[in-house]
């Protein structure tokens, strides 16, 4: 008999409200792996501005668990649930964990969370600047290029302003004027 080894998959943790942070440091205690991304944001009150680390997404927070350390990550005290579809708790690429992070740590521009569906655009790879390597899709909103960091199982986006300059294509994609075109000289 050969005993497996447990599978460690990233899940993302819905969490109560403003109990991003406490869950972090209780999950850190239960020696379970986690990862909360933050950003720098200004508050500005009325007698004062400071700079404050808020949680990237609000009410969320990603576990990396296999079924041993599944239903303790879902016992502990903030958690509500996991982020699920079909009844089946949503696994994580690692891939886009690690966008993230990476997207954050090299990023000095302020960075935004974005709910609404955003278009499919081109997939590119930036080749200079602080974004280095970080790859994603383009949209092009008030004649920038912007680029997108998409986490399809939580259906939201980051995304940065960046030049066209340090980008390149990693596949080109047709437009609908030139494939309508195409198919109007074939015809």
């Amino acid at each position: 008999m050969s005993l497996e080894k447990p599978n460690y998959q990233w899940y993302a943790i819905y969490t109560r409200a403003n109990a991003e942070k406490k869950l972090f440091d209780n999950l850190k205690e239960n020696n379970i792996e986690c990862y909360l991304p933050t950003r720098k944001v200004l508050k500005a009150w009325s007698d004062r501005k400071k700079w404050i680390e808020q949680p990237l997404f609000r009410c969320y927070i990603f576990v990396k668990v296999s079924y041993k350390e599944f239903f303790t990550a879902l016992n502990t005290a903030g958690v509500v649930c996991y982020v699920s579809f079909g009844g089946k708790a949503q696994a994580i690429p690692e891939s886009q964990i690690n966008n993230i992070r990476t997207f954050l740590e090299q990023c000095d521009r302020e960075v935004t969370v974005s709910y609404e569906r955003i278009q499919k655009g081109e997939s590119v790879e930036v080749l200079s600047g602080s974004l280095q390597g970080v790859k994603g899709e383009v949209i092009n909103i008030c004649g920038q290029s912007r680029l997108l960091i998409r986490i399809d199982s939580m259906n939201c986006s980051l995304y940065a302003n960046i030049s066209r300059e340090e980008v390149r294509l990693l596949e080109e994609k047709v437009g609908q004027k030139e494939l309508q075109m195409a198919k109007s000289a074939i015809s």
